[in-house]
């Protein structure tokens, strides 16, 4: 069985082999980016695993945690794709699912009747609290070969790649 490490072995070859082909490719920049992107694979699988006992995907979870962290435990549907990055179709079946499961409601707004507010139910809300003490040892896991520091770092690092994404984004509209 392949690990998320051997990926990004093979990924590194493969960059080297097209930089051999392509010359003055930013080869640090690639192997970075790409780095990224399985380190979110594999964060997105594990997840997938910590959730599966309590019948919930990541993107339920995030929306479940989004709602139950909003300061009255709601908020419009429309808000949610944007914090979550999901698009409007798919926001429709990750809170069709919330609400079978009785997770969450949905009623219009009573300002604009054609405006949806969801809120997490007590159920919900009890799900989360049961939750959180449970994902906190793979959390703790997770991030065990880090300092404080470095993990304070990353964080650093991070914000500052998503300050760039974000001026990337404005300069391209």
């Amino acid at each position: 069985m392949s690990t998320l490490l051997d990926s990004c072995q093979s990924m590194k070859a493969a960059v080297c082999r097209v930089a051999e082909r392509v010359p003055d490719l930013p080869i640090d920049d690639i192997v970075l980016l790409r780095m990224l992107h399985i380190v979110n694979a594999g964060l997105d699988q594990s997840e997938e695993r910590w959730l599966k006992p309590y019948q919930l995907g990541n993107s339920e979870f995030r929306t479940l945690m989004m709602l139950f962290s909003s300061p009255e435990q709601q908020a419009h549907p429309s808000d949610l794709c944007q914090w979550a990055s999901q698009k409007p179709t798919n926001m429709t079946r990750i809170v069709d699912t919330l609400l079978e499961r009785g997770l969450v409601t949905r009623r219009s707004s009573d300002a604009d009747r054609r405006r949806i507010i969801l809120q997490v139910t007590p159920e919900g809300s009890q799900l989360v609290r049961t939750l959180l003490p449970k994902l906190q040892p793979n959390l703790k896991a997770l991030f065990s070969a880090f300092t404080r520091s470095e993990s304070r770092q990353m964080t650093v690092l991070l914000e500052k790649l998503l300050r760039n994404l974000d001026a990337m984004d404005t300069v391209q509209e």
